[in-house]
């Protein structure tokens, strides 16, 4: 698998992980130093980001929807991504948009595996924080 396609199974297998409770595995997918900010906050390393992301997720059964990432290696062992995603979830009255986003990721290759070393989500027409990229325009 070339590292195109390694980044974008990370990207995929995220989604379906979290929304299966997987959380042991799905923390796996991050560097051990790793930040994820969202909503205002940032979790830092992986026991912190499944305890507190894994805490937010609804009872109900959810589903992440993402589009095809951007991807820019920059790097033997780095790259930077961006993906727009929803997510759903069921109610008595059917499926609902959750939220509307994007994933602005930092991501390292540790021991020959890709994994999001920064998550940064920016919810709806959220801006930015401090120094994390847009996405580029070619």
């Amino acid at each position: 698998m070339n590292d195109y396609e390694a980044i974008r199974r990370l990207i995929a297998i995220y989604g379906q992980l979290l929304d299966s409770g997987r959380f042991e595995e799905w923390g796996a997918l991050f560097a051990p130093d790793a930040t994820f900010s969202v909503w205002g906050q940032t979790f830092r390393g992986r026991e912190e980001i499944v305890r507190e992301i894994g805490g937010m997720q609804p009872d109900a059964a959810g589903k992440h929807a993402i589009l095809q990432p951007v991807i820019d290696l920059e790097g033997e062992c780095e790259a930077r991504a961006w993906t727009d995603f929803t997510a759903l979830s069921t109610t008595d009255d059917g499926i609902a948009v959750v939220t509307l986003g994007r994933y602005h990721d930092q991501i390292v290759k540790l021991d020959g595996v890709w994994h999001f070393a920064s998550r940064d989500i920016a919810i709806g027409g959220e801006t930015l924080g401090t120094g994390i990229p847009p996405t580029p325009a070619r």
